[in-house]
């Protein structure tokens, strides 16, 4: 039976049949696998698609799009769009694939919350609605329309100048203070010396008439004779009053004999007085004479000390002489050095500068009172005292006397003459003080006016900053601005406050630090910032702001607003855009903030316009800071007419010297601040903080990307577990597929 070849054709057909049927049966399979997995990821792309189709209506009108449903909602949706996508035939027709879907999963994967997620659809949202040459074009008004910028840089430059030419004149003026001050007190001190030495001389003069031509040893020998005599006279005198007592005690009767010895007793002592008397006057001559001895020496040396206090002192006063000369050079070569492009005249900066004159006479006029005191010292250090040729007499005394009064006369001329300059100095630097002071004042009521339209806040708001600001803490809920920085893990900033103009010298300060950063600004938008440009046209956009509703068109009507976003029922009435700005936790501060800097911007241009204007050259001639100040109060009439039209919802020209077309409003001012405040993460945040107030939406929740993972299974016709070599899980005889998609909006 074996070796019968009966059969053997269908032996070898079936074993050639057996593998082309197997093979055939694993292709099947495998075609309608990979047409299930096809159907899958169709399937699950469409459900997904279905989801996010249910966007979020509220945050539409803002041009966001995130899902508005809740994620059981989203669930359901999904399940039901995929069963219909895998079961698309219906009924109970024919099914190639038979695929059932087993299990599925969605996740959002980023939020509205994101700031780059947030900011990417802003950008998408408004590079239709607001292209960048709408922006650029604020800054092209500056710039190049209106010469704006020019002008602007030379009231920096101005104010720089003034202010250091101001320094400069102050420190000359205390110069010259001090250096008056001390010469007045040298002439004062020459004045003194004048009477000092006027009766030391008159002392010396008279002792030396009271010497005469006698000298101390031949004095002094006088007086030994005189005492000998009168020491010979005692003797005889006791001598007679011993005898005369002998008599009276013997008892002798000899009365005219007793008064002779008595009378001749009396005559010696009359004589012993008339000597005692002519030592005591050459005793008193001695003692001149040795008066006279010292007084000579010891005036020298007081002249001496007193020629180098004069000496010191008219040197103090020359070294600040020449500082205040030098500063009255720095302060020349200080002007004339303004922008060229600038339109202020360099007139402008002419400051009174003291004329080499005044130095001069004022050096020759105190250098004279050294010079003469001087003259006195080596005179009275020549004189000597009883010999020589310039021995003390009454020749040397009229020389000395004349030259002692000499350098006193000089100093009463000097103090006379130069007293008149100084008064001239001090009352033109006292009428500097008060026009200041008057101009100071202007700035300040014209300030104190403009500060009662700086804000227009209708009702209370406070809650609502409560929710963007403080937050609950009690409750441990933070401010919605913060809950948004710790999301995108940034630092919560605080808000930028805005310093008040509060006067004159503040207003200059605070309004170059504006100009400066506008400068700055203006050079870096050129170019760059494209995507900063539609953050902050998004931020004026889609919220309202001060003078939200009362804009005009060309036909004077009410500008329509046609936004979705509903700028007008929003909780913070006309103060959005500011808050998001600055970020100040009161409707007062954000609105004031925003009048400050933008009356800063009216006033710098208004105070270059006073200027450039004739009136500058003669209003404040001689202190650059003077015309400043004037120039600072004029502007800040201007700038007042200017913010009560921009708040009012018109526009004002960007200067009188530009065509009246090239204007601007409180709008595009806002624009400009934004770019020059630009900080993306705290501006980002108080835009979600704001829409998240106004909506109610937590976009922290609202999803804008969403993952879904599906597994469908498929029924396999032939051998199941031959698929497991095609890499599918087989369960139950059945190949599971797995599919993975993301969308985003």
């Amino acid at each position: 039976m074996w070796k019968s070849r009966a059969g053997t054709v269908t032996v070898s057909l079936v074993l050639l049949i057996a593998p082309l049927f197997a093979f055939h049966a694993a292709l099947i399979d495998a075609a309608r696998v990979r047409m299930a997995e096809r159907q899958a990821e169709t399937a699950t792309k469409a459900a997904l698609r279905s989801v996010l189709s249910a966007y979020d209506p509220a945050l539409q009108s803002y041009g966001l799009f995130g899902l508005g449903v809740k994620p059981e909602e989203s669930d359901k949706l999904f399940t039901d769009v995929l069963k219909r996508n895998l079961n698309a035939t219906g009924g109970g027709a024919f099914r190639l694939t038979e695929a059932v879907p087993s299990s599925h999963a969605i996740q959002p994967l980023y939020t509205l919350a994101n700031r780059t997620v947030f900011e990417r659809q802003v950008l998408e949202e408004m590079k239709y609605r607001a292209p960048v040459e709408f922006a650029v074009s604020v800054t092209d008004k500056l710039k190049n329309r209106s010469g704006a910028t020019a002008m602007l840089a030379g009231v920096s430059a101005f104010a720089d100048k003034a202010k250091q030419i101001g320094r400069l004149v102050d420190e000359r003026e205390s110069r010259l203070d001090d250096a008056w001050a001390d010469a007045r007190d040298l002439a004062e001190k020459a004045s003194i010396y004048r009477g000092y030495y006027a009766k030391k001389l008159e002392r010396l003069d008279e002792l030396c008439r009271l010497i005469g031509l006698r000298d101390a040893e031949e004095v002094r020998r006088s007086i030994q004779s005189l005492r000998s005599q009168a020491e010979e006279l005692r003797r005889t005198i006791a001598d007679r009053q011993a005898g005369l007592a002998e008599l009276v005690r013997a008892g002798v009767q000899a009365p005219q004999q007793i008064a002779a010895i008595a009378q001749s007793i009396g005559q010696l002592e009359q004589s012993v007085g008339a000597l005692q008397t002519q030592i005591g006057e050459l005793e008193k001559i001695l003692e001149y004479i040795a008066e006279y001895t010292l007084l000579l020496p010891a005036t020298k040396l007081e002249a001496k000390r007193d020629q180098a206090i004069l000496a010191g002192l008219t040197q103090r006063v020359f070294t600040q002489l020449d500082e205040a000369k030098a500063l009255d050079e720095r302060i020349r070569a200080e002007t004339g050095s303004l922008p060229a492009d600038s339109g202020i005249p360099a007139e402008a900066l002419q400051v009174a500068s003291l004329p080499d004159a005044y130095y001069i006479k004022f050096r020759t006029g105190l250098g004279g009172i050294g010079a003469l005191f001087g003259g006195f010292e080596t005179a009275l250090d020549a004189t000597t005292l009883f010999t020589g040729a310039n021995k003390f007499d009454s020749a040397r005394m009229a020389t000395l006397t004349a030259s002692n009064e000499a350098y006193g006369q000089k100093a009463s001329q000097f103090t006379g003459e130069q007293r008149i300059e100084e008064d001239k100095r001090a009352a033109a630097a006292e009428r500097l003080t008060r026009r200041k002071r008057e101009e100071k004042l202007r700035f300040a009521q014209l300030w104190d006016q403009a500060r009662k339209i700086w804000a227009e806040c209708g009702g209370a708001d406070d809650e609502s900053y409560r929710k963007l600001e403080l937050g609950d803490p009690s409750a441990g809920k933070p401010s919605l601005y913060r809950q948004y920085s710790d999301y995108n893990r940034s630092e919560a900033e605080n808000g930028t406050s805005v310093d008040e103009l509060d006067d004159a010298e503040e207003a200059i300060d605070r309004t170059k630090g504006m100009i400066d950063r506008l400068l700055e600004g203006l050079t870096a938008a050129a170019g760059q910032f494209r995507d900063e440009l539609y953050v902050n046209e998004f931020a004026l956009t889609k919220f309202n702001y001060r003078t939200y509703g009362k804009e005009k068109g060309a036909d004077g009507k009410p500008k329509p607003d046609y936004e979705r976003s509903a700028r007008g029922s929003h909780k913070l009435p006309n103060q959005e855009a500011e808050y998001v700005l600055y970020g100040l936790n009161s409707c007062q501060s954000n609105q004031a903030a925003a009048y400050t800097e933008m009356f800063a911007i009216r006033l710098a241009v208004r105070t270059a316009e006073a200027l450039m204007s004739p009136e500058s050259k003669v209003t404040a001639v001689g202190s650059p800071m003077l015309t400043l100040l004037w120039a600072i109060a004029e502007g800040a009439i201007r700038a007042y007419e200017d913010m009560t039209k921009l708040t009012n919802g018109e526009e004002v020209p960007v200067t009188a010297k530009a065509p009246e077309a090239v204007a601007m409003g409180y709008k595009d001012y806002l624009r400009l601040f934004l770019l020059l405040h630009t900080k993306r993460e705290p501006t980002t945040a108080r835009m979600q903080s704001l829409i998240e107030l106004n909506t109610g939406r937590d976009l922290r929740g609202t999803a804008v990307y969403v993952q879904a993972r599906t597994e469908t299974k498929v029924r396999l016709w032939f051998m199941p577990y031959t698929m497991a070599a095609f890499g599918y899980p087989i369960e139950d005889g059945k190949a599971v597929v797995s599919k993975t998609a993301s969308l985003s909006y």
